[in-house]
């Protein structure tokens, strides 16, 4: 069994919108995915998780430069969707270019769950059965495991997106125990969280297009820039986790 650690970086909110010009909370999303590269590809990840909202308006060309920024960076690649996000136009343009579709991947010696928490035409989330069933299945596996969605499913502070989260996040929470998933990892807040409850870590990935600074009530601009998160996973089940930034 290799000892080096698989490396996972967690991309998250890139909200391209359908002109590559266009500004998304008036910065142009994809200059700050671009800024963002070189420290992304610097990690020589393993594996890459898009964890929803990567367009805007949920437009082919958007998931379609998204694809191409990020050719290459990881021999492992999936996704899972955001509430901005077209699922059939999402999952068409990334299973063309090679990415693995959930819900249950192997990458190294830990298991990978992603989790669709996409509800139509609502900004908040929602599990459905088949994803608490999924949860329940998946417990009997001893396997070091990880959990991807893209809501949160527990409030991070900030009021203005705290109004619009995994609704059901205490179903996600019990349908899973520190016996076997080591954390909980989603997108949406558009800030940097960490909190552990019952064992299990619960992370926000940073977004590659506009952040948030944390604890306020309306969107406060964090000025220094685009970030995404990164993983190291041991076969031994330890793990390590940080921020990438382009400053």
């Amino acid at each position: 069994m290799s000892i080096k650690p698989f490396t996972l970086l967690q991309v998250s909110d890139c909200h391209l919108t359908d002109d590559p010009n266009g500004l998304y909370r008036d910065q142009s999303p994809d200059a700050c995915l671009q800024k963002l590269l070189p420290a992304l590809k610097a990690t020589r990840p393993d594996g890459l998780i898009l964890s929803g909202d990567v367009a805007e308006e949920g437009g082919r060309d958007a998931y379609e430069r998204a694809a191409a920024y990020l050719d290459g960076l990881a021999p492992m690649q999936t996704w899972i969707p955001g509430n901005h996000d077209d699922r059939d136009i999402m999952e068409e343009v990334f299973m063309a270019h090679g990415y693995s579709k959930g819900p249950v991947l192997e990458w190294g010696e830990w298991r990978v769950i992603l989790l669709d928490s996409v509800l139509d035409q609502e900004p908040s989330g929602w599990l459905g059965d088949q994803s608490i069933e999924l949860l329940t299945k998946e417990s009997q596996s001893n396997q070091p495991t990880f959990v991807f969605v893209h809501h949160q499913p527990l409030l991070v502070g900030s009021h203005w997106i705290d109004r619009y989260p995994l609704k059901n996040g205490e179903a996600l929470m019990a349908a899973i125990d520190s016996s076997w998933v080591k954390a909980v990892a989603f997108g949406h807040v558009h800030q940097v969280f960490s909190e552990v409850r019952d064992g299990i870590q619960y992370l926000s990935a940073p977004a590659t297009s506009v952040n948030s600074q944390s604890g306020f009530d309306s969107f406060t601009t964090d000025p220094t820039g685009p970030k995404a998160r990164w993983f190291k996973w041991w076969p031994d089940g330890r793990w390590a986790t940080g921020v990438i930034s382009a400053g």
